[in-house]
């Protein structure tokens, strides 16, 4: 088999984390790109099983806002009138 160098560029900290990981399971980092390369050329697709990403700050927002519709779908969110009235009930002054 013949070998070629190719050259990326990583993130300091994620390198350091993965390598840290590898030689753990008695990897050399160039070995796990190798094994995910080949598993992805096998596969023909990332080998990756799933992907938990943290929901964005956009999703978040969403997600109170379908919160506040339903409080006030349900009549259980509180309501001001003025800005003043919430201010007074946080106990401060605008």
């Amino acid at each position: 088999m013949a070998n070629t160098t190719y050259n990326i560029r990583i993130d300091k900290q994620v390198r350091k984390q993965a390598d840290a990981l590898y030689k753990s399971m008695g990897l050399s980092l160039s070995s796990a790109i190798n094994l995910f390369l080949t598993q992805s050329v096998i596969q023909g697709k990332l080998p990756i099983n799933e992907v938990i990403a943290k929901p964005s700050y956009a999703d978040m927002l969403l997600q109170d806002a379908d919160e506040i519709d339903t409080a006030i779908a349900n009549g259980t969110a509180k309501v001001y009138n003025t800005p003043d009235d919430l201010f007074a009930e946080w106990g401060r002054e605008q």
